[in-house]
C-alpha cells in the first residue's frame, strides 16, 4: 500500500517537548481531538506540551513504528463552504505497552506529570473487585490508574496532576474517584494516600464531542496531498467540543480556551451533556443496528436511505428531541447541527464503529429517553425499542447477518448468545429470551422488565427482525406512527 515515491511520516523531522500528559488510549478519537487539541496549543501559545501513551496490549504497532507522529485530516463545510485541512502532530513522545508494567509505573516518576487523560469507552471506568492487591498489575483502567497515582504519592507527594477522563459517563470524573477510593480502600492504603488523592489530585467531569472516523479508505490520495506516507492518518470533523467542570489549578495548566479552540469550562456540564448523550450519541447508537441489518455502512447512507432515514428523523423528533431537558428552539438549533454533520460528506463513519461496547452505550445513551417517554405516554417509544431489538438480534447472532465483529465484554456476548442458542425462536420464547436480558441488573443497573410494557414491544419487534427481516419492522414501525 505504501509508494516508494513518498518520504514516511517519521522520515520527517519532529518536533519534541517536555511530558506533560498520560494518556490512556490511542485510539482515533483522543488522537484527532485531545492531542490536535494540544498540538494546536503548542503551536499557538506554546504550550510546550508533550504527551506520553499508554496503549493497550495490541498487536497494532503502527503509531510505536511512525514514532508517535501521524496527521489529522479535518474535512467539512465551514460556513457553506468545503474546506479541507491538515495538521501534523507530534505531541506524542513515547509509547508504552500497559502491560509493560514497570516501564507504565515509571510514568509516575516524571517530574513534569501534570495531566492524566483517558478513553476508555463507557465500559472503561468500573470497580473490579478481583484486582486484590496494589502490587500485583491491576486489570481494570480504575485499578491500573490507582496503581499510578499510588506510586506519584510515594515519589511527589507535593506534586498536583489534573485527571481528566473522556468517557461519555455521567460525572465521569466523579465516578473514576469512587472507584479509585475503593480501590485504595480494598488494598488497604494509609490515610496519607487518601489525602493525597483529596488535596493534590483533581478530576474532572468532562464533555467530548467530535466525530473522528479515523484512517480512510483512500489513504494513497491523502498521502499525496501530503507528500508523505501515514498510516496512522487520522480523519475528522471540524467540530469540536470540549466541556470541563475543572479544577482553577486544571485551568491554569491546560488553557486550551486560549488557543482559539471551542474548550468551555463551566461550573455546570450537566445541560451540554444531556444534550448530547440524548441527541448526538443517542441516535447514532439508535441507527447502528438498525442500519447495519439493513445493509447500510455508514452513518450518512443511513440518514439518506429512504427507510432508515425516516426512522433517525422520526425517532429523533419524537422520541427523543420532545423529552430533552432545555430551550426548545436551541435544542431544535442542535439537533439540526447533528443531522448536518452526519451528513458530512468528507466524513465515512462506519456503524460497525459505534457498536463497540453497545450494552454500556445504550443503558447510557438511551434508557434515560425510554424513561423520559414513558414518563409522559405511558408507552415506551417504538423506534427506540426497535433499536434495542436490533442490538439484541445481531448480540444473539454474533453479527452473521451483515458481518459485524462484535465488540463487547465476552461475558455479556457469550451470556446473550447462550440463550439465544436455548430458544426455538417463537414468540413465546422471544418474549421470555427478552426477560432474561433486560433482567441483568449488572448490566443496566436495575431490572428493565420494570419499565411499562418494554418487555412486550422488544419481543414484538425481534420476533418480526427474526421472521421477516428488519425493513419489514422498519416499515411497521412507520406506518404504526403515522396511523
Amino acid at each position: 500500500m505504501q509508494s516508494p515515491k513518498l518520504p514516511t511520516i517519521n522520515s520527517l523531522p519532529k518536533r519534541s517537548y517536555p511530558v506533560k500528559v498520560l494518556q490512556f488510549g490511542t485510539g482515533n478519537f483522543l488522537r484527532g481531538f485531545a492531542d490536535w487539541m494540544i498540538q494546536r496549543a503548542n503551536d499557538t501559545i506554546h504550550l510546550n506540551m508533550g504527551v506520553s501513551v499508554i496503549q493497550s496490549v495490541s498487536k497494532d504497532s503502527t503509531l510505536q513504528d511512525q514514532n508517535g507522529e501521524y496527521t489529522v485530516i479535518m474535512r467539512g463545510l465551514i460556513f457553506g463552504r468545503f474546506v479541507s485541512l491538515s495538521e501534523r502532530i507530534s505531541v506524542i513522545q513515547r509509547i508504552v505497552q500497559i502491560n509493560q508494567y514497570e516501564q507504565y509505573l515509571a510514568e509516575a516518576d516524571n517530574p513534569d506529570l501534570e495531566l492524566i487523560i483517558s478513553n476508555t469507552t463507557e465500559a472503561g471506568i468500573v470497580f473490579n473487585p478481583s484486582d486484590v492487591s496494589h502490587s500485583v498489575p491491576a486489570h481494570s483502567f480504575p485499578g491500573k490508574l490507582t496503581q499510578l497515582l499510588y506510586k506519584r504519592y510515594k515519589v511527589f507527594p507535593d506534586k498536583k496532576l489534573g485527571v481528566i477522563p473522556c468517557e461519555l459517563i455521567e460525572r465521569n470524573g466523579e465516578v473514576l474517584n469512587r472507584c479509585i477510593l475503593q480501590y485504595a480502600n480494598q488494598w488497604n492504603l494509609e490515610p496519607a494516600f487518601l489525602n493525597y488523592l483529596k488535596n493534590q489530585v483533581f478530576f474532572c467531569n468532562t464533555l467530548v464531542d467530535r466525530i473522528v472516523p479515523g484512517f480512510p479508505k483512500d489513504a494513497e490520495s491523502y498521502w499525496k496531498e501530503l507528500g508523505y506516507t501515514d498510516h496512522a492518518l487520522t480523519v475528522g470533523e471540524h467540530y469540536h467540543l470540549w466541556v470541563m467542570e475543572a479544577n482553577p489549578w486544571v485551568q491554569e495548566h491546560f488553557p486550551l480556551d486560549r488557543a482559539g479552540l471551542n474548550v468551555i469550562y463551566t461550573s455546570d456540564l450537566e445541560p451540554y451533556r444531556v444534550r448530547k448523550v440524548r441527541i448526538l450519541n443517542g441516535i447514532h447508537t439508535a441507527m447502528a443496528f438498525t442500519g447495519l441489518l439493513a445493509g447500510v455502512k455508514t452513518v450518512r447512507e443511513a440518514i439518506e436511505h429512504p427507510i432508515t432515514g425516516a426512522f433517525i428523523q422520526n425517532t429523533l423528533n419524537h422520541e427523543i428531541l420532545p423529552y430533552v431537558p432545555g430551550d426548545a428552539q436551541e435544542l431544535r438549533v442542535y439537533k439540526e447541527e447533528v443531522v448536518n454533520r452526519f451528513m458530512n460528506p468528507a466524513i465515512e463513519h462506519q456503524l460497525a464503529t459505534i457498536t463497540l461496547n453497545s450494552i454500556a452505550k445504550f443503558k447510557v445513551r438511551l434508557i434515560p429517553s425510554i424513561k423520559a417517554y414513558l414518563s409522559h405516554h405511558h408507552l415506551p417509544p417504538e423506534g427506540i425499542v426497535l433499536s434495542f431489538a436490533s442490538l439484541l438480534y445481531l448480540y444473539a447472532t454474533a453479527g452473521a447477518g451483515p458481518n459485524v465483529q462484535l465488540k463487547d465484554e465476552s461475558s455479556i456476548l457469550e451470556f446473550i448468545q447462550g440463550e439465544w442458542k436455548k430458544s426455538s425462536h417463537t414468540e413465546s420464547e422471544i418474549h421470555n429470551f427478552i426477560q432474561v436480558c433486560l433482567a441483568q441488573t449488572n448490566w443496566w443497573g436495575e431490572n428493565l422488565n420494570e419499565l411499562h410494557g418494554l418487555t412486550d414491544r422488544i419481543a414484538f419487534y425481534l420476533y418480526i427482525i427474526t421472521q421477516q427481516g428488519i425493513l419489514i419492522a422498519l416499515n411497521k414501525l412507520l406506518q404504526h406512527e403515522k396511523s
